[in-house]
């Protein structure tokens, strides 16, 4: 019997030298929490920042729409009021002539029949002389007075074209004011701000249109007026050319005796 319980306690104990025990370390366990701990804050670090920049993100946002909604975007601004008759206005050329244009259509014939709207009386291309002979009159000689119709006529010209281009201009200038007063955003007040002073340019040089074909009519008076006083002064070296010849040939055909007279003798 007690070899027996001898040779049990002999397996049992050879089992239990073949069993694996389980140790319990106290300081890794504290180590890992440790580390979950610290990973844990990291974690909430980031979270935290991205939550600090999706609020920034927002606020800049909401900065930009608030921009968007006082100054307007400038792309969606296409189609400004007034910006294309002030294009139309700035294309389009006036009735005015240069003065080498009018100077070149100058007819003689015109320059006979030119009345001014009934104002003066027309001549005729022929005049009698006293003794009935009809004479045509020379058209080379009435051209200088043409030009001077002509200048005159394209002044009239240039002041109707102005007045009514003048009065167009007022009226968009009026429409484009009333439109930038209304405005609510910093872009379309710019952009109608840009378009009011170019209406006030285009303003001031369709008057100055007028000033030039003033210019015309007073330049081409001063030319006829030297033209005159050269022809004048032509005819005038003309006459002391024709004075000295006749002086010349008077002196060569009527000689002065210059030797002593001689008296006859007495018987």
């Amino acid at each position: 019997m007690k070899l027996i319980v001898s040779i049990s306690t002999l397996l049992l104990a050879a089992s239990l030298a073949n069993a694996q025990v389980v140790v319990i370390d106290p300081t890794a366990i504290a180590r890992s929490q440790a580390n979950q701990v610290v990973n844990l804050a990291k974690y909430v670090q980031m979270v935290n920042n991205q939550v600090q920049q999706i609020n920034t993100l927002t606020q800049q946002l909401q900065q930009t729409q608030a921009y968007v909604k006082a100054f307007g975007d400038p792309e969606q601004l296409l189609n400004i009021v007034g910006a294309d008759e002030l294009m139309n206005s700035l294309n389009a050329s006036g009735v005015g002539q240069t003065i080498g244009e009018l100077q070149q259509s100058v007819s003689g014939v015109e320059a006979l029949r030119y009345n001014a709207n009934g104002l003066y009386t027309s001549l005729g291309s022929t005049f009698t002389t006293p003794g009935g002979i009809q004479v045509p009159r020379t058209e080379q000689l009435y051209r200088r007075y043409g030009a001077i119709q002509k200048s005159s006529r394209n002044f009239q010209s240039v002041t109707d074209d102005v007045l009514s281009r003048r009065e167009n201009l007022r009226s968009e200038i009026a429409t484009t004011t009333q439109r930038l007063q209304a405005s609510t955003t910093d872009a379309e007040t710019q952009k109608l701000t840009g378009v009011l002073v170019g209406y006030n340019a285009e303003l001031g040089a369709v008057d100055r249109e007028i000033d030039q074909a003033a210019a015309q009519v007073a330049t081409q008076d001063v030319e006829n007026r030297a033209d005159r006083e050269r022809e004048e002064q032509a005819r005038r070296e003309e006459r002391q050319a024709q004075m000295e010849e006749s002086f010349r040939r008077y002196g060569e055909v009527f000689r002065l005796e210059t030797s002593p007279p001689q008296f006859p003798t007495g018987r």
